[in-house]
């Protein structure tokens, strides 16, 4: 699998300075030695978001989330790792090397195609605005109600009804017809390399940075022979599969209102902007995918559905379920009336009312349920089988537990039904797919940790030396199953420790990154560091002698016991009892107290 070096992640990160990064995203004013705004990531009214420029990371002391440089690009534009890091290489010019890549797109191929999307949404968009032989296309434009000005925001734009306008554009512009093949402008038949588009109206996909990687075309005629959307194939620079239209006009307001909508097309989705309902995104003619599901996940936990009100609106919102019930979002789905979609009821009822809609838009159980009980009888047995056969179908895809059992809860409300009769069917619906149990509780989180593990933890982010002496002091049966303590044992297995800041670009945890920014933030108080850790790891030591010398004196109570085995059980805890004196002698009067 190809990873990034470390010595490229480190210096990606020395030339992205984290003040000049944050501040072009936030208004930071100085105070002290750090910056402070206020968080983008909840909502408060006194500035709790430090930005510390010595230690390169920032740190919201309101909602603790935290981090360096790749952390806040992740967090606010909703990007993985290998994202953020390709856009701050970018951002400075560095050469993105990855390693175990060979098939990779390089860099010139990846800016060709990037730049000749760039150049083609140029020419589509003057030929709509400029053009006489646009008319059909503006006239398209005045029917729906869509204005030049939404056009020229969405850079809408026309292909000539032509088979080789495109291809004598880019002689003009030193593309190449191979360069027009590969990014999928110009297609090879029986009469050579032709026009992909010819005669249609042009929307731009753009990625999640707003870069043109595709088209979609719409037919302005009635020909029955022709279909009414062309859309670009997948490319080294665009899979559809992976790509959500609007998505880098409506990332922020997800996170903001933190849900997303998904409707079905592009002017569903340019309409929902217009009137002020901005985050709405939509597929690239498919179904939403498990890859779709995860890149909306990184901005939201829930999703709202809207499509038409037809038949196949239904089913593709069912299709859609899949992937994100298995990505465990929470989905609701909004019920459009008669025969409208997103655009003409927007356009019709107004915005509020469509707001209205989406408020009280169901959860998808029970909509679902809605369906089935208009299409069987459920007071009929035959009727009950079907629509639990088709909600429990659907219930095996929800990942998260908690969603599962309300899913199961309301069913069984709705049909008169027991609990465990549906859970009875889950399970042999699961195992007939040959699936992992389902599971009875919820996964914990990682448990809190002692006082002594985290101000270890932070001695060792502080100073070598602490690590060095945990290296020779530490048993790991000191510690509890918490996450300072995992974080510990990561510090201690790294052969090539370069630091906090180094360490902060490894930790794919976004908790694990707050806890570490929060300790580098935190005062590290008086004394020597590595005399706190010592003075840690003696406290860690001794609360593990109590812990153990509790459990033996639990075991005298035992029955049966032999009096040489009582006697070897009192040996060890006399023992346990003399270390736990000698640590209490070695503690320094600070953490005695």
């Amino acid at each position: 699998m190809a990873r990034i070096p470390e010595h490229i992640l480190d210096q990606i990160r020395q030339a992205n300075d984290v003040v000049e990064v944050i501040g072009t995203y936030l208004p930071l004013k100085r105070k002290g030695t750090g910056y402070w705004t206020l968080c983008p990531f909840h909502k408060e009214k006194t500035p709790s978001f430090q930005v510390n420029p010595q230690k390169q990371i920032w740190h919201c002391f309101g909602c603790g989330a935290g981090g360096n440089v790749f952390r806040f690009l992740m967090q606010y534009e909703g990007l993985e790792f290998i994202d953020a890091v390709r856009r701050l290489a970018e951002r400075v010019g560095i050469p993105l090397a990855l390693e175990d890549a060979p098939h990779a797109l390089t860099r010139s191929e990846k800016d060709m195609l990037l730049a000749l999307h760039e150049a083609a949404a140029n020419f589509f968009h003057h030929n709509l605005l400029q053009e006489k032989f646009a008319e059909p296309a503006r006239a398209y434009l005045n029917q729906r109600q869509i204005s030049l000005a939404t056009a020229k925001k969405w850079r809408l734009g026309y292909s000539p009804d032509s088979w080789d306008a495109l291809l004598e554009w880019a002689k003009s512009k030193e593309f190449t017809p191979n360069q027009l093949e590969t990014a999928g402008l110009a297609v090879r038949g029986h009469r050579g390399l032709y026009d992909r588009f010819r005669g249609r109206l042009m929307f731009p996909i753009c990625d999640e940075q707003g870069r043109p990687v595709a088209f979609s075309g719409r037919i302005l005629t009635d020909a029955q022979d022709q279909p009414k959307y062309v859309n670009s194939p997948e490319t080294p620079i665009f899979q559809k599969g992976k790509i959500l239209f609007a998505l880098d006009k409506a990332k922020r307001s997800i996170l903001d209102e933190k849900f997303a909508i998904v409707c079905e097309g592009q002017i569903d989705a340019i309409s929902c902007h217009e009137a002020g309902i901005t985050n709405v995104v939509a597929p690239q003619g498919t179904a939403l995918t498990e890859q779709h599901a995860r890149i909306l996940k990184r901005y939201t936990d829930e999703i709202v559905l809207m499509f038409d009100a037809d038949a196949a609106g239904k089913k593709a919102a069912h299709r859609s379920a899949d992937a994100l019930l298995a990505a465990g979002l929470v989905i609701r789905v909004a019920v459009l009336p008669g025969d409208h979609d997103p655009d003409s009821f927007v356009k019709e009822a107004g915005a509020d009312a469509l707001r209205k809609l989406i408020a009280d838009a169901p959860g998808f159980f029970a909509y679902l349920l809605d369906g089935l009980l208009r299409e069987h009888n459920p007071r009929s047995d035959r009727g009950k089988l079907h629509i639990a056969q088709q909600v429990v179908a659907f219930t095996a895809k929800v990942s998260n537990a908690v969603l599962r059992s309300a899913c199961i809860r309301e069913t069984a409300e709705r049909l008169d039904l027991p609990e465990t009769a549906l859970l009875a069917e889950l399970k042999k619906h699961k195992s007939h797919l040959h699936a992992a149990p389902v599971p009875e509780t919820v996964p914990t989180e990682a448990m809190p940790a002692p006082p002594a593990e985290e101000l270890l933890l932070q001695m060792m982010l502080m100073d070598d030396r602490a690590i060095a002496l945990a290296e020779q002091r530490l048993d790991r049966q000191w510690l509890s199953p918490s996450r300072a303590a995992a974080l510990i044992g990561d510090i201690l297995a790294d052969r090539h420790w370069a630091g906090p800041e180094s360490f902060l670009n490894r930790l794919k945890d976004e908790e694990a990154s707050r806890l570490v920014s929060a300790l580098l933030m935190r005062p590290p108080g008086r004394g020597e560091p590595v005399t706190i850790a010592a003075d840690c790891l003696a406290t860690l030591e001794r609360t593990w002698l109590e812990g153990e010398s509790r459990r033996l004196r639990k075991s005298l109570t035992q029955k049966g016991l032999t009096a040489p085995e009582i006697l070897e059980i009192q040996g060890r805890i006399l023992d346990l009892r003399r270390r736990m004196d000698h640590i209490a002698s070695l503690l320094t009067p600070r953490t005695k107290q």
